[in-house]
């Protein structure tokens, strides 16, 4: 029920619980989620009861940190949650590293960071038995005028559909 709209603040933690409940009512039993940045869960302790599974997104690369020390900050991300998440099961629904565009902090956008970031953190998942989404698949250029350059560059695919690492 949602995509960030905490973050963005779309909506406040009640009227977001509200929605939760209302279509739990609705849902025949399938879990019934939300998604939003890792650290609005760990702030909104009614959305943690309110959701069945606790959908987070991740990235380290916003928070501007250094590339040699990303796949520990995911970590330390999930684990965060995992310590507010009543035993609940966590996904990481949206973490990436962008290939082009501005530092942020220590955080430098490169295609060899970008690659560097997958990888570890596609072997980190599959060690700790963690579900990862990695964004994004492909670039997206209509980005560009909300999120700069690095917002049009996080696909492992350009926005051609070429394969960026041949």
């Amino acid at each position: 029920v949602g995509n960030e709209v905490l973050f963005r603040g779309d909506q406040d933690e009640n009227t977001l619980v509200k929605y939760i409940n209302e279509v739990k009512k609705n849902s025949n039993g399938i879990p019934v989620c939300c998604v939003d940045i890792y650290n609005e869960f760990i702030s909104h302790p009614a959305l943690v009861n309110a959701c069945d599974k606790l959908l987070i997104n991740c990235y380290p690369f916003w928070e501007g940190a250094h590339i040699e020390h990303a796949g520990v900050y995911l970590q330390e991300m999930y684990n965060k949650v995992k310590a507010i998440s009543n035993g609940k099961e966590i996904i990481i629904s949206e973490t990436g590293w962008p290939g082009n565009g501005q530092v942020v902090g220590e955080a430098v956008p490169s295609k060899q960071n970008l690659m560097y970031y997958y990888l570890e953190v596609q072997l980190w998942a599959a060690q700790a038995n963690v579900k990862l989404y990695y964004f994004s698949s492909f670039d997206e250029a209509w980005k560009i005028h909300s999120e700069g350059w690095a917002g049009t560059s996080w696909g492992l695919w350009d926005e051609n559909e070429n394969f960026k690492f041949n």
